[in-house]
């Protein structure tokens, strides 16, 4: 015998039984209920701020990924928004404009994301660990919305530069 678990029905019990084993069995580890409800506590709380890191360390690469393609996007369709510009759209519309489609861009990648990784958690829980994963729906309503602010807050700059362009220049590059 290398563990003895003590389980008790009260704190005093478990903890005075649990020294007295000590004393009686020192090459014995004695532990109590309250011993690994805490460890497993302390494990959970661990686990939780992880994956708060993870989220955010994503969403920073999902915004960066955002901006780099709103930039190229700007880029490319220079004449398209100079032509904009010169027939009328001010500014402040094609910034708008911008960072509608960077926004539906998050909310499509958002919405994406949460169904394969629901079909995924579906499938890998049950057939590698037995489990049954449960959704959660305001869960996956920030997510969604998180997903979406930071591709909007992310093509800022993108659209700041497309409303500043002059109509003048981007109609003479040919």
């Amino acid at each position: 015998v290398n563990v003895i678990e003590v389980v008790g029905c009260c704190e005093d019990v478990s903890s005075g039984l649990a020294d007295q084993l000590d004393a009686l069995l020192p090459d014995v580890r004695v532990v109590t209920i309250s011993q690994i409800v805490a460890a497993q506590v302390t494990v959970n709380n661990v686990m939780n701020r992880l994956s708060y890191v993870l989220f955010t360390l994503l969403m920073a690469i999902g915004g960066a990924s955002v901006a780099s393609v709103m930039f190229a996007n700007v880029t490319e369709r220079k004449r398209e928004l100079g032509t904009l510009l010169a027939l009328g759209a001010t500014p402040g519309m094609v910034g708008r404009m911008i960072i509608l489609k960077a926004a539906t861009i998050g909310l499509t990648g958002g919405v994406s994301g949460i169904a394969v990784g629901t079909v995924m958690a579906f499938a890998i829980g049950w057939q590698y660990f037995g489990l049954l994963v449960g959704i959660q729906p305001q869960a996956a309503l920030v997510g969604v919305a998180v997903a979406t602010l930071v591709a909007a807050v992310a093509s800022f700059l993108p659209a700041r530069k497309a409303a500043q362009l002059d109509p003048c220049t981007c109609l003479q590059e040919l």
